[in-house]
């Protein structure tokens, strides 16, 4: 589960914002950094970061989608 003092040592606001650190290390090519960051998520996150994607109309944004669903 990634928490609100994970949230904050990242130096986001929301766990919104941690979804898009997933979705931009894909867009950056670090593959294994983004499978890590939704390895920590919790299950109830995990599905959040996939209702949460899905307004993202990219490849990406699919790819990333799987990467969480894998982790499950």
């Amino acid at each position: 589960m990634v928490s609100r003092q994970t949230i904050k040592d990242y130096g986001f606001n929301s766990i919104e914002q941690y979804f898009e650190h997933i979705l931009k290390s894909l867009i950056n090519r670090q593959r294994k950094q983004a499978i890590e960051l939704a390895k920590k998520l919790s299950t109830a996150q995990k599905v959040d970061a996939v209702e949460y994607l899905e307004s993202y109309v990219t490849n990406y944004a699919n790819e990333c989608k799987n990467i969480i669903l894998n982790t499950i």
